[in-house]
């Protein structure tokens, strides 16, 4: 049984391997083969993500199509997930949950806006919430 990223090494690294994957392990890993080729190929997953269309034959057309191109994996499969990015954004802040949640409440705004805020002036948002930290134990 072939799981999604085996499935994607066979297509571009071992051509024997590919064969001897089932059809319905292709029909399977269809949507997501088609949504991690959409990264460099949006133009021709789109044309290939219709209800009706044949499955495994859309996955074999998608490994004769990059074999001509690639010998290994390419980068570009290897994109960032949404949970890594935000981790990667809150490291590079430095500033915690409950510092961001204090300030929320502080100045009455929704958290999400002020995830955002950070995101986007970091500097400035880990001043303001510096501060409101220093004024909240200052009342303490």
């Amino acid at each position: 049984m072939a799981e999604l990223f085996d499935l994607l090494k066979y297509m571009f690294e071992s051509p024997s391997s590919y064969e001897e994957v089932s059809k319905g392990d292709k029909r399977k890993n269809f949507f997501m083969v088609n949504r991690r080729l959409s990264v460099q190929y949006p133009v021709q997953a789109n044309m290939l993500q219709h209800v009706r269309i044949n499955m495994e034959a859309t996955v074999d057309w998608w490994q004769r199509f990059l074999r001509k191109s690639y010998t290994k994996t390419p980068y570009w499969m290897f994109i960032k997930g949404v949970k890594k990015n935000q981790k990667e954004e809150e490291k590079k802040i430095n500033i915690s949950a409950e510092s961001m949640s204090a300030y929320a409440r502080f100045y009455g705004i929704d958290l999400k806006s002020v995830r955002d805020s950070c995101k986007f002036f970091p500097e400035k948002m880990v001043k303001e919430i510096k501060d409101i930290e220093n004024m909240i134990k200052e009342l303490k």
